[in-house]
């Protein structure tokens, strides 16, 4: 059936294009399910991998330490340079203050 054939299109003709335009939906339909899930399945996979990583616990320890490190260090630092530490800390306030008013 095409659109600018000259000959009469008939109800039969147009019941059977709708049930193969049905017919390629449901297929494309069942296409897009099975893609979706091969995904998912595979994301899944990575996402327990990770989950019952043997390592987790060493990595959660070491973050933390480089966390207790990073503050110990950031405090030196003001101690060492308290009034630069003043300065900065009104400079961020000043900054958050413009950035708040501002339309």
């Amino acid at each position: 059936m095409s659109r600018f054939s000259s000959t009469p299109t008939t109800r039969n003709d147009i019941e059977r294009e709708i049930q193969n335009l049905m017919s390629a939906l449901d297929e494309l339909k069942h296409e897009a399910t099975r893609g979706s899930r091969h995904r998912l399945d595979d994301l899944r996979s990575r996402a327990e991998s990770l989950w019952h990583d043997a390592n987790w616990d060493e990595h959660c320890q070491e973050l933390s330490r480089r966390g207790r490190q990073a503050t110990r260090m950031a405090t030196d630092c003001a101690r060492k340079h308290p009034l630069s530490t003043l300065a900065l800390a009104a400079g961020a306030v000043a900054l958050i203050g413009y950035l708040a008013t501002r339309r």
